[in-house]
C-alpha cells in the first residue's frame, strides 16, 4: 500500500467511524491529497478513536491501539504509523 493508498483509507475510515463529524472546512481539507489536518480539529472523543483504530485494522490489517491515534498529533502521523506499521509486518 502506498502513502496516497494509507491515507485514502485512513479518512475513508474517519467517515465512516466518526458519524459525527460536521466541520466543512477541515472535510474539505479532508479531500484534498495531500492535505493534513491537526487530530485535535476532529473532536474526536475517545470511542471515535477506538472505532477508528477498528476501522483502520480491517481495511489495512494493521493492528492500531488507541494510544497510537491519541499520540499522533496530524493525520499526516497515522499515515506514517500505518505505513511502519505495515512494513514491520511485511
Amino acid at each position: 500500500m502506498t502513502a496516497a493508498e494509507a491515507r485514502a483509507m485512513i479518512v475513508d475510515a474517519l467517515h465512516e467511524t466518526a458519524r459525527s463529524f460536521n466541520n466543512p472546512a477541515v472535510s474539505e481539507r479532508l479531500q484534498v491529497p495531500d492535505g493534513d489536518v491537526r487530530l485535535e480539529e476532529l473532536e474526536l472523543d475517545s470511542l471515535d478513536l477506538v472505532e477508528w483504530g477498528v476501522e483502520i485494522e480491517k481495511r489495512s490489517g494493521v493492528v492500531l491501539d488507541t494510544a497510537d491515534l491519541a499520540s499522533a498529533g496530524r493525520l499526516s502521523d497515522v499515515v506514517a504509523t500505518v505505513m511502519a506499521k505495515q512494513t514491520a509486518d511485511a
